[in-house]
C-alpha cells in the first residue's frame, strides 16, 4: 500500500462514547494523497478497544495497536512510530476533525513547504464556520505570541513532518504540560533542518475540541503542578529569547506565566488532599519561596510589567493569592478591586499591556 499523505494518530482511553465520532471525522476527510489513522488503545477498560478493532475490520486505512495502560504520551509515541505517511496529525479520541480540515492544512503546507502549519480550533460541535485556506503568518520571533494566542501548547492543531516528528518523543515522565515540551522540541528540530521558516496559521477552526470532557488535565489536581510548570516555562522562555521575541510579547508571556503559577498555588489550598489545612498552607508557602518565582518577579520588575498577582506573590501571601484566584474563578468583582489596588500601591508605574 502506498504511503498516505497524512496519518492521524489517536490515543484511546475510555472513549467509547466519542470514538466513533472521532474516527468518522478522520476517514471522511478527502485528502489528495490519501489519509490513514493509527488508533492506540491504551489499555482502555471499557469497550474502546473493541470499537477500534471494528473500525480496522471494515476499513483498511485504520491500524490498531493495543498496549497496557501506559499513559497518553506513551500512546502517542507508539502511534507516531507506526505512522507511514508524509505528514502527521494528532487527535484526541473525544475530539473531531471538521470537514475539509486535513486538505486545508495540506494546501497551506504545499503553498509554503518550509513553514510550520498550525490552526485554530472550536469548542462548539455545531460550529458552521467555513473551512478555507486563509492564513496568517507569524515570523519565528512570534513564538511567544503563539503561546499567548493558545496555539502552541497543544499537539493536535499542527501538521508535522512525519520523518522529523519520529526523531523525538513525548516525555513520559511528565503528567502535565508534556505537549508543550514536544512542540518546542519539534520546533527546535525544524529550525536545524529548515533554518528559515515561518509559522503558518490557518484562521479556520479545523479541530473540534470537546471541552465538556471530564477528567482532563484542566480538571485534575496535580500535586506537583508548581514544580512542573516552571520547568516548562524555563524551556519556553529560552526558546523565545533564542529567536528574539519582541519585548512586549515577553512581558505578556511573563504575566501569563505568573498567573498560571499563582493559580496553581491557590489550587494547593483548594484541592490538595492533605488532611490538615496547615499542611496545605505550608506547601503553598513553599511554592511561593521557589527561586524560579523570585527570578520571574525580578524580571517583571525590570520590565515594569504589572500583574494582579505580582504583589501577592512578592509578599508570599498565600491568603491573598488564594483570595484573588477564588475571586477570579468565581467572577467576583473583588478580583478587579484587588487588581487595581495593587496597581496603585505600586504607584501606577508598571505596564498593564
Amino acid at each position: 500500500m502506498r504511503q498516505a499523505a497524512i496519518c492521524v494518530v489517536v490515543p484511546v482511553y475510555r472513549a467509547e462514547a466519542t470514538l466513533d465520532r472521532c474516527v468518522q471525522s478522520i476517514l471522511t476527510q478527502e485528502v489528495a494523497g490519501g489519509v490513514c489513522c493509527v488508533l492506540v488503545d491504551d489499555g482502555s477498560p471499557d469497550t474502546s478497544g473493541a470499537i477500534c478493532d471494528a473500525w480496522a475490520a471494515r476499513d483498511h486505512r485504520v491500524q490498531v495497536i493495543h498496549q497496557d495502560d501506559c499513559g497518553v504520551s506513551s500512546a502517542r509515541n507508539v502511534g507516531m512510530a507506526a505512522a507511514d505517511s508524509e505528514y502527521l496529525v494528532f487527535l484526541d479520541s473525544d475530539d473531531a476533525l471538521r470537514p475539509g480540515a486535513l486538505q486545508a492544512a495540506l494546501d497551506a503546507q504545499r503553498a509554503a513547504p518550509n513553514d510550520f502549519v498550525l490552526w485554530h480550533y472550536t469548542t462548539r460541535e455545531e460550529d458552521s464556520t467555513p473551512v478555507d485556506a486563509s492564513v496568517t503568518s507569524y515570523p519565528r520571533t512570534g513564538l511567544a505570541k503563539l503561546w499567548l494566542d493558545c496555539l502552541l501548547a497543544m499537539p493536535w492543531n499542527k501538521l508535522y513532518r512525519t520523518a522529523l516528528a519520529q526523531r523525538i518523543k513525548f516525555n513520559t515522565q511528565y503528567t502535565l504540560g508534556e505537549d508543550l515540551q514536544f512542540v518546542l522540541d519539534y520546533i527546535a528540530l525544524l529550525a536545524t533542518e529548515k533554518g528559515d521558516f515561518c509559522y503558518r496559521v490557518l484562521q479556520s477552526p479545523l479541530t473540534f475540541y470537546d471541552c465538556s470532557r471530564t477528567g482532563t488535565l484542566s480538571t485534575k489536581y496535580h500535586a506537583n503542578y508548581c514544580e512542573i510548570w516552571p520547568q516548562h516555562f524555563a524551556k519556553l522562555n529560552a526558546a523565545c529569547l533564542a529567536v528574539q521575541c519582541p519585548a512586549e510579547d515577553l512581558r505578556q508571556l511573563h504575566r501569563a506565566e505568573l498567573t498560571v503559577f499563582a493559580e496553581g498555588v491557590a489550587d494547593i489550598l483548594r484541592r490538595d488532599p492533605a488532611p490538615l489545612s496547615g499542611i496545605r498552607r505550608d506547601k503553598a508557602a513553599a511554592a511561593l519561596r521557589t527561586p524560579w518565582l523570585r527570578a520571574l518577579l525580578d524580571k517583571m520588575r525590570s520590565e515594569r510589567c504589572y500583574s494582579a498577582y505580582y504583589l501577592p506573590c512578592r509578599w508570599r501571601s498565600t491568603r491573598l493569592v488564594y483570595t484573588m484566584a477564588e475571586a477570579k474563578r468565581t467572577g467576583s468583582p473583588l478580583y478587579g478591586k484587588l487588581d487595581w489596588a495593587g496597581y496603585y500601591l505600586l504607584g501606577g508605574r508598571l505596564r498593564r499591556d
